[in-house]
């Protein structure tokens, strides 16, 4: 069962837990959500909803969610029952009962029998599914495709200097530095973030160091009743050229946070749609079995404070089929559309 997974995710911690049995794993999964995850969890509702994925195995299985009791029919009868917990977040108890669940399901169904042994994390892949739209549980046996070494490029008309950058990796911020000094005579620099899902979240910030020499970066605030996280620039300022950053429904995560952060502390000029608005991080945590969990466990702000959310970030300038549009400015993919290249150009030349 191996399946490919980008993360585009802004990562801050990878942490690593080990697990003897499903059991174990279970209440291991659900310590470590109920711990991390942004807003409050529903152990209950997240068993539940994990153990509806049964059915996406064998069709035959269904679950009954009583006012006290779980219920596992299959071919429309019932096959087990357990009593619900008092307390609808006691991990021990309804890890056990998920555990059982699966249990009796690989005893009474051949295909979950023969599901590759990982019918437990169809089960946490489901309930995870359920939180909310950007945490997932990754199976033991995914692999991760290679990342590009060098996700940059540039060029310059000798005016102007253009950077694409397709997502943030540790060499982003000194491929800008050496872009620059190789190009040093230009009078405007352009980021290109069309088609940026994201990347390192910590490369993107060093960029955004390239360009605001101090202040706030971005902030993310995490679950009720722990610290805010700052990202600051402290007399790190290194560029002074009149910037632009051309973004659009592609443009995601670190993106949007170096997008905000640009515009707001370096006054730079954004061009393009709205942005695809992914305002979450998510933490990595590591099983003993190569499983990870993906989950959100703060929500960027911008520098002034403001929430990003699903909206993105509106543009300054808003291009839509290569025209400037005033209003109704909508999300619309324009990775490597000449026109924006060229509008960003006549904006920044007035600043020149």
């Amino acid at each position: 069962m191996l399946k490919k997974i980008i993360l585009t995710i802004a990562l801050s911690l990878v942490f690593t837990t080990t697990y003897a049995n499903d059991k174990t794993l279970f209440t291991t999964v659900y310590t470590t959500i109920n711990n991390n995850h942004i807003t409050p969890v529903n152990i209950e509702s997240l068993t539940i909803n994990g153990l509806k994925g049964l059915s996406e195995i064998d069709k035959n299985f269904t679950i009954g969610d009583g006012k006290d009791m779980v219920y596992l029919y299959y071919k429309r009868k019932q096959v087990a029952l357990w009593h619900k917990p008092k307390d609808k977040n006691d991990i021990n108890t309804w890890a056990e009962i998920a555990n059982k669940a699966v249990e009796k399901a690989q005893k009474i169904s051949s295909k979950t029998k023969n599901y590759d042994g990982h019918v437990a994390e169809k089960v946490l892949f489901d309930a995870v599914k359920s939180l909310d739209n950007h945490s997932q549980y990754h199976y033991s046996d995914e692999i991760e495709d290679e990342v590009i070494e060098t996700a940059i490029d540039d060029s310059s008309d000798g005016e102007f200097l253009t950077i694409k950058i397709k997502s943030f990796e540790n060499n982003t911020a000194n491929f800008i530095k050496k872009s620059i000094a190789r190009h040093n005579r230009v009078n405007g620099i352009i980021l290109d973030l069309r088609g940026n899902k994201g990347g390192q979240l910590n490369a993107a910030i060093e960029v955004a160091k390239l360009f605001i020499d101090d202040g706030i970066i971005a902030i993310v605030k995490g679950k009720e009743g722990s610290d805010d996280k700052y990202y600051v620039a402290k007399n790190q300022k290194t560029y002074n050229y009149p910037l632009a950053v051309l973004v659009d429904s592609a443009t995601a995560s670190s993106a949007e946070v170096l997008t905000v952060a640009l515009k707001e502390q370096a006054q730079a000029k954004i061009i393009g749609t709205p942005t695809f608005g992914k305002s979450t991080i998510q933490d990595i945590y590591q099983f003993e079995n190569k499983a990870r969990l993906a989950l959100t466990t703060g929500q960027f702000h911008s520098p002034s404070g403001k929430k990003m959310d699903k909206n993105g970030i509106t543009p300054d300038f808003c291009i839509m089929n290569d025209r400037h549009l005033k209003n109704d400015c909508i999300k619309q993919k324009r990775e490597n559309r000449e026109f924006d290249i060229e509008f960003a150009k006549s904006v920044l030349t007035p600043q020149i």
